[in-house]
C-alpha cells in the first residue's frame, strides 16, 4: 500500500511543470470552428446526476451520506436538450478510454488520449462530453442496481455483468470513497460552468488581450485536463470498489483522489478570483463609456429643449422609476419630471455634510420660495463610498440627514450610479467637501461649483451662473453691509442707524473682558459690539454669554458664526477664481480680496482681534481693523486722540492712531481649508511680502 501512494506521488509530481505541461495539452487542440450546445448537455448532465443522487437512492450509499447525496441540488424541471448527431458516438468513444483500460492503467495517458479525441472541439466542449460520458455511464449502473431485484431484465444484465447482489453491505471506507467521488465530480461541473461563464463575457467591455482575460484563458486547458482526469480516476474507482476491473488498483489514484479535490479546489479558487475581477474591469469599461455619453451630452445641452435628458442620466431614472423623495419625511416619490424648466442646484456631499450647512442652506431655500421669480431646486445628491455603508451608523445619519433638508433628493445614495460618481469626481472635481452644480433649465452647467456663489449672495446669485456672479461684484465696494449681509437683523439695524460697530473675536477670555469693558467706558461714544469669534462650542458660547451680558451680541446659534466665515472665505474663492490678484510689493491687487484677507488672518489667529465700522463702513477709512493688542491699547489711550474724534468721526481717528503707531514687526496666519481654489501665493497683507506655506493636518470632532 506505501508503495502504490510513493508511485501515485511521483506521477503527480511528475506532471507538475504546468508549462510543459500546457504545451502537451495544447498540442492536442485542434477546434475547427464546430459549434456544440454545451449548455444543454451540461444540464441534461446535471439532471442525471441529480436524479442519481437524490434523496439518498444511490444504492452504493445505501442512504447514509446525507447531505452528500443532494449536492447537485434539487431534481431540476424537464427541459429540451438539444443533442448534437455526433454526441453519442462521442461518449461512446470516451466511455472506451473510461472504462476499457485502453492505456494501460495510466490516467494522465488516459486523459491525454480523450483530449487528443475531442481535440476538434472548444475546451468548454471537451470537458462537457467528458462528464456526460461518465455520467451516463453511472446512471446505467444505478439503474441496474435499483432495479434487478424488482425487474427481470435488469436482474439478467446484473447477473452478467456480476454486480454483486448484497451491495448494501459496502464498508464504511467504500462509502467514504463514493463520497470523495460525488465531490470530486461536483467540483468538476463547478469548474465548467466557471469556464463556460468566460466563454460568455461582452467582448464589447472585455477581449482576450484583457489581464484578467489572459490568466484565465491560460489556466482553462490546465483545468480541462485536470477534470479528464479527475474523471478518468473517478470511472476507474467505481470499477474497482464494485469489482468490475479485472486489475484492482490498476490505477495509481486509488489513494490519492483528496489530492485531486484540493487540485480541482485550487483551480477553481483561481477562477473564481478571475471571473470576479473580469466582472469589476466590464464594470469599470462600462463606467468609462457611461462617464463619455454624460461628457458628450453635457458638450450638446445647447441643442436640448429642456433638461430631463440630463437628468435622466444622472439621477440614473430606470423602467420608469421615481428616484426623487421629497416632502417633510420624504416618502413622497416623484420623477426628474419635476424640475422641467427649472434651474437645478446639484447639493453633492457625503453623510459628514454639516448641519451648519444644512440649516443656513435651508434659509436661502425657503426663503426662494416666497418668491415666485425665483425658479430653482436643490437636489441632494449623497456621494457614499462602499466602505462607509458599512457603518453601523449610516443608516441612521441618513434618516436625521433627510429630516434637515426641505429639498429634493436621491432617494438612497445606493441608487446613484458609480459611472455618475466618477464623472462627479472626475470632471466636477468632488473630494469630500461639499460643491453646488449649477445647470440651467436645459441642462446646461452654468456653474461647475456654486458653492461660494450661494453663501456669498445667497437668493441674489440666482440664476446662479458665474456671469451673474460677476455683474454683482462689479457694483459691490468693501463695507461693513457687504461682511455681514443678513445674518443678523440686529446689526442690519444698527448699519441703517449709522451706528459704530465692533465685531470681534479671539479664544483669550481675560483680554474679552478687558476689551469690551474698554470699549464700553469710552467718553461719548456709544460703541455696539458683536463677538464673532470662530471657536462656537456650546460651552464656550454659555460662558461668552454669561460674562458679555448685556454689554454684547454673541450668537447662541453656531450656524451664524459659520456662516460668517464661511461666506468670508468664499468671497475669497470667488475673487480669486475670477482673476483678482492679491496685494504685492508692486501691485495694490483687488481691494475686497485684500481686506478679505485680512479678515482672514485675524480669524486664524487665537489672538484678540477687533474691526470697528461707522454704519455701513462704505469709504475710506469708514472701517478699522487690528490685532487685540493694539486695538485695546488705542482704546485705552482713546484720550490721546478723543479731539480728532470731533473734527473727523471716530472711526477715522481711529484709523489715524493705528496708522501713526504701526510697527513694521508683525506674524500674520492665514489657515485655509484644503481645496483646489487655494492660491499658490498669498501675500502679508501689512508688509506685502510672500507668506511661507505651512501643511497642517486637522482633526475637529466637537
Amino acid at each position: 500500500m506505501a508503495s502504490a501512494i510513493v508511485a501515485a506521488t511521483k506521477k503527480l509530481v511528475s506532471v507538475s511543470d504546468e508549462s510543459a505541461l500546457r504545451k502537451k495539452i495544447l498540442e492536442t487542440h485542434a477546434y475547427d470552428g464546430r459549434s456544440f450546445d454545451t449548455e444543454s448537455v451540461l444540464a441534461a448532465v446535471e439532471g442525471i446526476l441529480n436524479l442519481v443522487t437524490h434523496d439518498g437512492a444511490d444504492p452504493t450509499l445505501n442512504g447514509t451520506t446525507g447531505n452528500v447525496t443532494k449536492s447537485f441540488g434539487t431534481i431540476a424541471p424537464a427541459r429540451p436538450v438539444n443533442v448534437p448527431d455526433t454526441l453519442p458516438f462521442l461518449l461512446h468513444k470516451v466511455s472506451c478510454v473510461l472504462t476499457c483500460k485502453c492505456s494501460g492503467g495510466d490516467s494522465h495517458k488516459s486523459a491525454m488520449e480523450i483530449l487528443k479525441l475531442l481535440g476538434s472541439y472548444t475546451w468548454e466542449a471537451k470537458i462537457v462530453i467528458v462528464l456526460a460520458s461518465y455520467a451516463v455511464d453511472y446512471a446505467q449502473f444505478s439503474l441496474v442496481t435499483k432495479l434487478y431485484t424488482t425487474n427481470p431484465l435488469a436482474k439478467f444484465i446484473a447477473i452478467l455483468k456480476q454486480i454483486p447482489e448484497n451491495i448494501d453491505d459496502i464498508s464504511d471506507v467504500t462509502k467514504h470513497k463514493f463520497e470523495t467521488i460525488i465531490s470530486l465530480v461536483k467540483l468538476s461541473i463547478e469548474v465548467t460552468k466557471f469556464i463556460a461563464k468566460f466563454s460568455i463575457l461582452p467582448s464589447k467591455y472585455i477581449s482576450n488581450d484583457a489581464e484578467p482575460m489572459v490568466v484565465a484563458l491560460n489556466q482553462i486547458p490546465i483545468a480541462v485536463y485536470w477534470i479528464t482526469r479527475i474523471i478518468v480516476a473517478c470511472a476507474s474507482q467505481v470499477a474497482e470498489i464494485l469489482g468490475l476491473s479485472e486489475v484492482i488498483s490498476s490505477y495509481t489514484e486509488t489513494w490519492d483522489l483528496p489530492s485531486l479535490e484540493q487540485k480541482i479546489i485550487s483551480i477553481q479558487t483561481t477562477f473564481n478570483v478571475q471571473l470576479n475581477l473580469c466582472y469589476k474591469y466590464i464594470e469599470e469599461k462600462k463606467h468609462i463609456e457611461y462617464v463619455q455619453t454624460l461628457i458628450v451630452m453635457f458638450e450638446q445641452t445647447t441643442v436640448y429643449v429642456d433638461n430631463q435628458k440630463i437628468l435622466q442620466l444622472i439621477i440614473y431614472v430606470k423602467d420608469g422609476s421615481l428616484p426623487l423623495a421629497f416632502g417633510p419625511d420624504k416618502k413622497t416619490q416623484v420623477g426628474v419630471e419635476v424640475l422641467k424648466g427649472k434651474t437645478v442646484l446639484l447639493l453633492v456631499s457625503d453623510l459628514n455634510i454639516s448641519h451648519d450647512e444644512i440649516f443656513i442652506l435651508s434659509q436661502i431655500y425657503q426663503a426662494s420660495r416666497k418668491q415666485p421669480d425665483l425658479q430653482y431646486e436643490i437636489v441632494w445628491l449623497p456621494i457614499v463610498e462602499k466602505a462607509d455603508d458599512q457603518d453601523e451608523t449610516f443608516e441612521q445619519k441618513l434618516v436625521d440627514l433627510k429630516k434637515k433638508m426641505p429639498w429634493y433628493m436621491l432617494k438612497h445614495p445606493s441608487l446613484l450610479h458609480p459611472a455618475v460618481m466618477k464623472y462627479v469626481k472626475e470632471e466636477w472635481r468632488y473630494s469630500k467637501k461639499t460643491i453646488v452644480v449649477a445647470l440651467d433649465p436645459k441642462g446646461k452647467v452654468v456653474s461647475p461649483n456654486a458653492y461660494h456663489m450661494v453663501w456669498t449672495w445667497g437668493n441674489a446669485a440666482y440664476p446662479f451662473t458665474q456671469s451673474r456672479e460677476l455683474d454683482i461684484w462689479s457694483s459691490q465696494e468693501w463695507s461693513l453691509k457687504l461682511l455681514v449681509s443678513d445674518i443678523d437683523q440686529t446689526i442690519s439695524k444698527w448699519i441703517k442707524e449709522d451706528k459704530v460697530v465692533c465685531l470681534y473675536g479671539g479664544e483669550n477670555y481675560d483680554w474679552i473682558q478687558e476689551f469690551v469693558t474698554t470699549a464700553k467706558d469710552l467718553a461719548g461714544i456709544k460703541i455696539e459690539m458683536v463677538y464673532v469669534g470662530k471657536d462656537t462650542t456650546k460651552e464656550r458660547i454659555k460662558k461668552l454669554i454669561e460674562i458679555l451680558a448685556g454689554r454684547s451680541l454673541v450668537w447662541e446659534n453656531p450656524a451664524f458664526t459659520w456662516y460668517f466665515w464661511t461666506r468670508i472665505e468664499s468671497m475669497m474663492y470667488s475673487k480669486i477664481h475670477h482673476g483678482a490678484k492679491v496685494a504685492t510689493a508692486k501691485e495694490a491687487g483687488d481691494y475686497i480680496l485684500v481686506e478679505v484677507l485680512n479678515m482672514l488672518t485675524l480669524g486664524g489667529s487665537d489672538q484678540g482681534w477687533a474691526l470697528i465700522s461707522q454704519g455701513a463702513g462704505v469709504g475710506p477709512g469708514k472701517i478699522a481693523r487690528a490685532k487685540g493688542d493694539v486695538i485695546l491699547k488705542a482704546l485705552v489711550e482713546f484720550k490721546s486722540w478723543s479731539v480728532e474724534v470731533k473734527q473727523k468721526g471716530f472711526v477715522v481717528a481711529l484709523n489715524g492712531y493705528l496708522a501713526s503707531h504701526h510697527t513694521k514687526e508683525h506674524c500674520n496666519r492665514l489657515i485655509l481649508p484644503g481645496i483646489d481654489d487655494i492660491p499658490e501665493m498669498v501675500v502679508c497683507t501689512e508688509c506685502h511680502r510672500p507668506m511661507e506655506k505651512y501643511i497642517m493636518y486637522r482633526c475637529c470632532n466637537e
